[in-house]
């Protein structure tokens, strides 16, 4: 099991989303950089660098709470994991918990500015 958080502004990396880390850190503990199998859980639904790397890692289901309609891109704004010219379509399901989630991700940002 891994588990991260952003640390793009902590990192000065634009990378470091926390699909992307823990992405990495499962590819670490696994030993090998497809993570067939695998189910990746998130607060908000990911970016399309992320669900790039979703489908790259060949991560078989994404679960998220809240959508992002922003830069949402499994679902909202694009839906990369519908593209049927890829070689691999994670299973996604959003709206998991989606009101608690987007109120938490509320709180964080408010804390912040």
């Amino acid at each position: 099991m891994a588990a991260e958080h952003n640390r793009s502004i902590l990192a000065c990396d634009p990378t470091a989303h926390a699909e992307v880390l823990c992405l990495r850190a499962a590819a670490a503990i696994l030993g090998n950089y497809r993570l067939t199998g695998t189910t990746l859980y998130v607060s908000l639904e990911p970016c399309p660098m992320c669900a790039g790397a979703l489908v790259w890692a060949r991560v078989k289901r994404v679960v998220f709470g809240a959508a992002d309609p922003k830069a949402g891109a499994l679902g909202s704004v694009l839906d990369i994991a519908a593209q049927p010219e890829l070689n691999h379509r994670p299973l996604v399901e959003g709206g998991l918990l989606a009101q608690e989630s987007a109120e938490i991700l509320r709180a964080f940002f408010a804390s912040r500015r």
